[in-house]
């Protein structure tokens, strides 16, 4: 690690370690094995796509154990939003659930991760946002929680070790969900479950675990968990992710990449991410296009706009990866973004916005709302607004 890495003596923190994670051959049946006499009536929180995909081995799984029954919530869709937590735990109360278990990817944990913290708090999906819901959110997890376990089919936005959960507003604005105690206590990374993912879901779920895992990198958090987790997350992804893509049916690959994902959630729990993601959420509620796809062009601008005075973390991720090592800061972190934007046109994923049109009021809207954002501070390069503002009108010009 680079001196800008490393756990400065003044610098102080807390670490809530995730649940067990089963990975691996048979880490379901493994999981729900660990459940032990927790696992009761589970609702499963899934969408119709996956749950077509991989239902029938998941109910074997869940028939497997003695006595169990269940039901299943397939309501959930992309860019998920208040309605589907309203469903599914309306479903989860009038059937008498009593285990959360997300089936899927970001969008159906994210919404089990809202349903879950209604279920066990007693609240209602509007609560989340009050100070009654906040307050559940922000307490210890009790030994009276119900269970909550999630088998993630994606390998991307970590949403099973990390503590956020982003689920869109009846306002259209995508609200985050943070909580260390509605993260799930059981996952399983069961690689073949990976295998039935349609190519470009894939590739794009990848391309936000490399995102992840960079953003945790480089961002000024001292958390030298979080920054071990981050970068062993870079390398596994920036390996994995050609190589799911090139060789679907590749277990190894697709299991290396389910770990980054897994460890890049983890080191985003830890210590967040970077200006990249924080000026993403804000425009996603004015776009409406895969996660990935807003992604790109926001880092293909503000990763080289943030290394023109930052570039000290991109430079120590690239000579660690073994992607450049000149002695350059400059040149090794460049050589460091143009690794990540070849993965994104090898994923498919655009490096620039075709159609995206930004008035300066626009712009001057987003920048405030990414201010709110915890990440943007610790961007290692301090950005103001009227910057952010200007970024934006740039991804649009």
């Amino acid at each position: 690690m680079s001196g800008e890495q490393d756990c400065a003596l003044q610098a102080q923190g807390v670490m809530a370690w995730p649940g067990v994670c089963h990975w691996g051959a048979n880490a379901l049946a493994r999981t729900l094995g660990a459940a032990g006499t927790r696992l009761r009536l589970p609702l499963v929180v899934t969408d119709a796509g996956t749950w077509g995909a991989v239902g029938t081995r998941v109910e074997a799984a869940l028939a497997a154990v003695p006595g169990l029954q269940w039901h299943v919530y397939d309501g959930v869709v992309p860019n998920p939003a208040m309605a589907q937590v309203r469903a599914a735990l309306r479903s989860a109360r009038e059937l008498g659930c009593a285990t959360v278990m997300a089936v899927g990817g970001g969008s159906a944990i994210d919404v089990a991760k809202a349903v879950y913290a209604c279920l066990a708090g007693g609240l209602d999906a509007e609560d989340l946002q009050e100070p009654s819901g906040q307050a559940w959110l922000a307490a210890a997890a009790h030994a009276a929680d119900p269970l909550f376990i999630a088998v993630p089919t994606t390998s991307g936005t970590g949403s099973e070790s990390s503590s956020a959960a982003l689920i869109q507003g009846d306002d259209g604005r995508k609200r985050l969900i943070r909580s260390n105690r509605a993260r799930p206590s059981l996952v399983a990374l069961q690689p073949d479950l990976t295998l039935s993912l349609p190519p470009r879901p894939t590739a794009q779920g990848g391309f936000d675990a490399v995102l992840h895992a960079l953003g945790a990198w480089i961002n000024t958090d001292p958390s030298p968990v979080g920054k071990a987790m981050a970068l062993q997350a870079l390398r596994l992804c920036m390996r994995a992710l050609p190589d799911v893509l090139r060789v679907p049916d590749s277990l190894r690959a697709r299991a290396d990449m389910q770990m980054g994902a897994y460890m890049a959630g983890l080191a985003i729990g830890m210590s967040k991410v970077d200006a990249v993601h924080a000026m993403c959420t804000p425009l996603e509620s004015r776009v409406h296009m895969a996660h990935a796809e807003v992604l790109g062009p926001i880092f293909s601008v503000v990763a080289r706009h943030t290394a023109q005075t930052a570039a000290a973390p991109y430079a120590a991720a690239a000579r660690a990866l073994g992607i450049a090592a000149t002695g350059n800061d400059h040149q090794d972190a460049t050589a460091l973004i143009e690794a990540v934007e070849s993965l994104a046109r090898l994923a498919g994923i655009p490096l620039r916005f075709a159609d995206l049109t930004l008035s300066e009021q626009d712009a001057g809207l987003l920048a405030s709302q990414a201010m709110l954002s915890a990440s943007m501070p610790i961007n290692p390069r301090v950005l103001a607004p009227a910057e952010i503002q200007s970024l934006y009108l740039q991804m649009a010009a």
